[in-house]
Order: C-alpha cells, then structure tokens, then sequence
C-alpha cells in the first residue's frame, strides 16, 4: 500500500483519539456523546485493521490464504436457512 494511505490511516486514527478524549468527560450525561463515542470508536477501528493489513507484506497474504482455517469447516448460522 502506498505511503501516503498509511499517513492519511495514521491521521485520521490520530484525530479520532482526539475526538474520543474530548467525548469522555461527556459521555454519562449526554446519550448523543455516548453514541457519537461508539461511532468514532467504530471508525478507529476500521482504520486500525486496514492498516494493519497494510503493513502485512503480499508473502504473508499469500500464505494466509492458503493456510487451513479451523473455521472454515464450521457451520454458519446462514447456512440454515435458505433464502
């Protein structure tokens, strides 16, 4: 991945740090800051694992999706039913 996605990735976790320090002291007496909280904490997360996966190297990806998964013979609960 590019190094400029990783900066803008590492940024915007940055911002949501921020955001979600500023929130804290909010969150018992408002319910907007307390589902304004859970949203950017969402966020974060997403741009922490897509930057985690930017950093895994194509070997690793390689090998990662041909590795035997223990649940991949797992059923689902989709599998029972049918739509």
């Amino acid at each position: 991945m590019s190094s400029k996605k990783v900066l803008k990735l590492r940024q915007s976790i940055l911002k949501y740090n921020t955001e979600l320090s500023n929130l804290k002291s909010d969150l018992e007496t408002s319910e907007e800051a307390n589902i304004k909280y859970n949203k950017l904490v969402i966020k974060k997360a997403i741009c922490k694992k897509e930057l985690d996966s930017a950093r895994t190297s194509l070997i690793q990806k390689f090998f990662k999706k041909f590795a035997h998964n223990p649940n991949k013979d797992a059923k689902l609960i989709c599998d029972y039913f049918k739509s």
